[in-house]
C-alpha cells in the first residue's frame, strides 16, 4: 500500500451512512450528543460539555488529520448531513502498521445497528486503504454495549488495562481489544 495522502479526507458511504469531514457548523449537534448522560457514561475523558470544550475536540480532529496520525469523521444518516455521532481512528503507527479506533453515537440512534455499519467503514478504510495489520480498540470496563459490539465484528478481547486512565477524580481500567487484518471480513 502507498502513503495515504491525509491532504483529501475521503467520504465514507454505506446503505445508510455518509460519514465525513467534522466541520465547525458541527459544535451544536456534538455538543447536544456529548451532553447526554448515557452517551457520556463510559467516556472518561469528557466532563461536561459546553461549546469551548466542543471547539477544542474539534480543533482535535483536524490537529490528527494535519498530524497523519487519524482521522474521525461524523456520522450522517443519507440523505440528512446532520451530525448524529462520531467514529474514526486515532494514534496511527505506520511503522507497526496499527491504529486505534474511537467512536460515540447519540443516544437516540442506539440499537439500530448504525455504530456497527460506520466501525465496518473505518475498519474497511483502516485495512484496504491504509493497510493496517492490526486495529485496536480500548473500551471502559463495564461497557457491555461497546465491548458487544467489537466482538461482533470479530474483535478479540486482549486483556483489561488496569487503572489506566485518571479522570473525574478516580482511576479507570479499560478493556483492550484488537482485530487483525485476516480477521476482517
Amino acid at each position: 500500500m502507498g502513503e495515504f495522502d491525509f491532504s483529501v479526507i475521503p467520504i465514507l458511504e454505506t446503505e445508510r451512512l455518509r460519514l465525513r469531514r467534522i466541520v465547525t457548523d458541527d459544535a451544536r449537534d456534538w455538543l447536544t450528543i456529548l451532553s447526554h448522560e448515557d452517551v457520556r457514561r463510559y467516556l472518561v475523558d469528557i466532563e461536561q460539555m459546553n461549546f469551548d470544550e466542543i471547539n477544542e475536540i474539534i480543533a482535535w480532529t483536524e490537529d490528527i488529520i494535519a498530524n497523519r496520525s487519524g482521522i474521525r469523521w461524523a456520522i450522517t444518516l443519507k440523505p440528512d448531513d446532520k451530525m448524529i455521532g462520531t467514529c474514526g481512528f486515532h494514534v496511527y503507527d505506520r511503522n507497526n502498521q496499527r491504529l486505534e479506533i474511537g467512536y460515540e453515537l447519540g443516544a437516540d440512534y442506539w440499537r439500530q445497528g448504525i455504530m456497527r455499519e460506520a466501525v465496518r467503514a473505518v475498519l474497511d478504510f483502516a485495512f484496504n486503504t491504509l493497510g493496517v495489520h492490526r486495529v485496536e480498540a480500548d473500551v471502559t470496563v463495564g461497557n457491555e454495549g461497546s465491548a458487544g459490539l467489537l466482538k461482533n465484528l470479530g474483535f478479540t478481547h486482549e486483556g483489561t488495562w488496569r487503572d489506566r486512565v485518571f479522570a473525574h477524580g478516580r482511576f479507570y481500567s479499560l478493556w483492550q481489544f484488537a482485530l487483525l487484518r485476516d480477521e476482517f471480513s
